[in-house]
C-alpha cells in the first residue's frame, strides 16, 4: 500500500507531459495543467506551508473559489505531509451571520494550524480566528508564491507519511449539526479508489472525467478529483456555480473534450433536462460517453428517463445511464 505523494510523484516520473487536468473558468481561457505543472505549483504550495512551519500531521483549511489556487494548495498540503480540509467559501446563498458562526465552530473543532484563503475573505478568516484560536498562519492565495525551483523531490516531507496515517479530512454536509471532519487514511482512500477504479473499469489512456461537482462534498472529491489526479485520468473541472448559472457548459465540455465519464446528482438530471436550450447544444455530440453516473440522492427513474430522452438525439446512448 502506498500514499498520495508517492503517487503523484510515480505519475511525474513516468507521465510528466501528460495532461493532469483542464480548469474552465467563466470569460477565460480553459487552463490546462501537466502533471509536471501541477506538480511544480504544489511544491511551490509545499515550500510556502514548511516555511511558515505548517508541520507534516497538521491541518490546513482551504477556503478558495474554483481555480488553480485550490488544486495547487491541495496537493502543496499533501506534498508537505499535512492534512487538508476544503471547506465552502461564501457566497449570496449562505447567511453571512450563519456561515461566519459555522466558520468560528469548525476552527475549534478541527483545529487547523493554517487557512489558506482568496484577498477578499482574509479579513474575515482573520475576525473568525478568536483569541486562542488553533490557526497559527493565514496564507493568502496570490501572495504566498515561492520562486520557482526544481525540488528535491525525494526528500518531500509527505514521503514519510505512512497508509495508516491521516491523508485528508472531509467535511459533513451539517445537515444534522455541525460540519464534522471525517478523518481518511492513505489506505483508506486509496482501497476506494482501486474497488471504485476497478468497477468502472477505468482506462487512463482512454477515459476522460468531465466535472462540476463542489470538491467540499465527498463525491466531488473522491471520485471526479482524487481518482483522475492520482491514478493518472485526464480531468476537466468546472466551479459548480458556472454550471448552476449554465448546464449547457457540461455537455458543451464532454463534447469537446470526449469524456466518458460524469456524475450527476439526481436533480441535476431534471435541470438539464428542463434547462438546457436547443440553441446551447449546437455541435454538442455526446456519443462518447460511456457512464452518466447517478450519485449523492436516491436514484429516480423518471429523472433518467427524462435526461436520456432529452439528449438522445446528441449521441447520448441509453445505456450510458448508471447509477
Amino acid at each position: 500500500m502506498t500514499t498520495f505523494t508517492r503517487l503523484l510523484l510515480d505519475r511525474l516520473r513516468d507521465h510528466p507531459d501528460a495532461t493532469a487536468l483542464v480548469l474552465q473558468r467563466t470569460r477565460q481561457p480553459d487552463l490546462a495543467l501537466t502533471v509536471a505543472d501541477l506538480m511544480q505549483a504544489a511544491a511551490g504550495w509545499q515550500r510556502a506551508l514548511q516555511k511558515r512551519g505548517i508541520q507534516p500531521g497538521e491541518v490546513v483549511l482551504l477556503i478558495l473559489q474554483h481555480g488553480p489556487e485550490l488544486v495547487q494548495s491541495y496537493f502543496g498540503c499533501v506534498l508537505n505531509g499535512s492534512i487538508p480540509a476544503i471547506m465552502p467559501f461564501l457566497t449570496e446563498k449562505l447567511l453571512p451571520e450563519r456561515y461566519r458562526a459555522e466558520l468560528s465552530a469548525l476552527l475549534e473543532v478541527t483545529r487547523p494550524a493554517a487557512v489558506v484563503t482568496y484577498p477578499e475573505f482574509e479579513n474575515e478568516v482573520r475576525a473568525a480566528c478568536g483569541e486562542g484560536s488553533p490557526v497559527r498562519r493565514v496564507l493568502v492565495a496570490g501572495e504566498t508564491s515561492m520562486p520557482p525551483r526544481e525540488p528535491d523531490w525525494e526528500r518531500l516531507p509527505g514521503l514519510a507519511r505512512q497508509p495508516e496515517d491521516t491523508a485528508l479530512l472531509q467535511h459533513s454536509s451539517g445537515t444534522t449539526g455541525l460540519q464534522k471532519g471525517v478523518a481518511l487514511s492513505h489506505r483508506a482512500v486509496l482501497r476506494q479508489l482501486e474497488v471504485y477504479s476497478q468497477t468502472l473499469n477505468l482506462d487512463p489512456q482512454r477515459d476522460a472525467i468531465v466535472s462540476w461537482l463542489p470538491l467540499y462534498h465527498d463525491m466531488g472529491l473522491i471520485a471526479s478529483f482524487l481518482m483522475p489526479l492520482l491514478l493518472g485520468v485526464k480531468l476537466v473541472l468546472m466551479s459548480p456555480f458556472d454550471w448552476v448559472r449554465a448546464p449547457y457548459r457540461l455537455l458543451q465540455s464532454i463534447s469537446a473534450y470526449r469524456g466518458t465519464l460524469t456524475w450527476l446528482p439526481n436533480f441535476a438530471y431534471n435541470f438539464c433536462a428542463q434547462k438546457i436550450r436547443e440553441r446551447d447544444l449546437q455541435g454538442v455530440d455526446l456519443a462518447s460517453l460511456r457512464a452518466v453516473i447517478n450519485c449523492s440522492e436516491p436514484c429516480r427513474p423518471e429523472s433518467q428517463a427524462a435526461f436520456a430522452a432529452r439528449f438522445a438525439a446528441f449521441g447520448l446512448r441509453p445505456e450510458a445511464l448508471q447509477t
